[in-house]
């Protein structure tokens, strides 16, 4: 923030008031936390000044309210879901928002259950209870689960719950699984105690659900009449994400001096779960962050034509704009895989799951550390796998 206020300062010096740079609005898809990590470093780490560019990161609601404010002006960008976008288009037609660049190429939808109240695998969410965080997001995903998987959402009893409560309703048994991010249950069902021998985590990515995770979203009429701050922006996020993959820690400690109340460690675990889960893939590994992919495109439009809050537009220009994103060389990801430490899990998903390619950093099932607590240690400039849970490392 100082670092931002220093820069319109200089910027204010060596012009006068009416050729000053402006400051741009960058949207989170909700509070600060680790998720937005990336985000918070690109403005704070200095990425965005580097780029010649002022830019406020800011929180909002929640992904909804993050590509509505980008759609109004009031945001120039935005971080959110890429199936909240969708459906918010093709619900306001010629709503002047797209999609710019592809962050999580695997989407973190996942589904924690209890086994001790019968949830092995994602076909027993019939005649059970599960709570879930939002009225439609998550209730959509839900009934994509159900299609790829032959159960009838119409047998689950489906319970919203505020998102702050959603673990403690599943540890106090309360519900029989709950549906959400896994990078946001996850932690907190490991700080509330909860033992993961009674927990089965099925993220649906493995079961057969192949939409895209967060995406960049840009005003269109934004876009138009300022293409180059658009690429500068991207260039600088895509420079942040990989700082972030390089050291994680300075993008945390970015966050916690935003919130002095959020605990480190915690927002620590949800960024590697992040990384590990959700952006570095194997398509990430091998063509760099944010590239296209055709067939997976294509996917994604025919499977949310699954859901009530989908209308079927001609518009998927909007889907999947790709004129900014910085080249293959700028968007590479420096990797080095590791030797696996134990063995492959059994994939509880349909065969139609296949679909959406084998990923790295998925945590072994049979793993004897809890399979949903990923662990990292710093050595010698390299991030790798403590006891196999992921099964790669980074090198800076």
């Amino acid at each position: 923030m100082i670092r931002r206020l220093v820069a319109a300062l200089a910027l204010l010096a060596l012009t006068n008031p009416a050729s000053a740079q402006s400051e741009l609005r960058f949207a989170l898809d909700g509070a600060v936390s680790g998720a937005g990590a990336a985000y918070i470093l690109a403005d704070d780490g200095g990425f965005f000044e580097g780029e010649g560019l002022l830019v406020d990161v800011r929180p909002t609601r929640s992904a909804l309210d993050a590509v509505s404010q980008v759609s109004l002006g009031n945001y120039a960008m935005g971080a959110v879901d890429f199936p909240t976008f969708a459906e918010f288009i093709t619900m306001n037609p010629g709503a002047p928002v797209i999609s710019v660049m592809v962050i999580h190429d695997r989407p973190a939808f996942t589904v924690v259950g209890l086994k001790s109240h019968g949830i092995e695998t994602v076909n027993d969410l019939a005649g059970h209870r599960v709570g879930h965080d939002s009225d439609s997001l998550m209730v959509n995903r839900l009934q994509n689960l159900a299609n790829s998987n032959g159960f009838r959402l119409i047998d689950v009893t489906l319970t919203h719950r505020d998102p702050a409560s959603m673990a403690a309703a599943l540890a106090a048994g309360e519900v029989d699984a709950i549906a959400g991010f896994g990078y946001a249950l996850l932690p907190d069902l490991a700080r509330l105690g909860v033992s993961a021998d009674d927990l089965t985590v099925l993220p649906m990515a493995d079961n057969g659900v192949v939409l895209y995770g967060e995406v960049l979203v840009v005003n269109s009429d934004y876009a138009k009449k300022s293409s180059g701050t658009v690429t500068k922006l991207l260039a600088a996020v895509t420079k942040a994400w990989q700082a972030t993959l390089a050291d994680p820690d300075a993008a945390i400690a970015a966050v916690v001096a935003r919130n002095a109340d959020l605990d480190p460690a915690l927002e620590a675990e949800r960024l590697r779960m992040i990384i590990s889960e959700n952006v570095l893939t194997d398509w990430v590994v091998e063509n760099g962050l944010g590239a296209p992919n055709q067939a997976r495109q294509e996917w994604n439009v025919a499977q949310l034509q699954d859901n009530p809050d989908f209308i079927n537009s001609e518009n998927r220009e909007s889907f999947f704009a790709i004129d900014f994103i910085p080249s293959a060389k700028d968007r590479a990801v420096k990797y080095e895989r590791l030797a696996r430490a134990s063995a492959s899990p059994t994939r509880s998903g349909p065969e139609g799951s296949s679909r959406n390619e084998p990923r790295l950093g998925r945590c072994p099932a049979s793993h004897p550390s809890p399979s949903w607590r990923i662990d990292f240690s710093r050595n010698k400039g390299v991030w790798a796998a403590s006891e196999g849970a992921v099964d790669f490392s980074l090198r800076w």
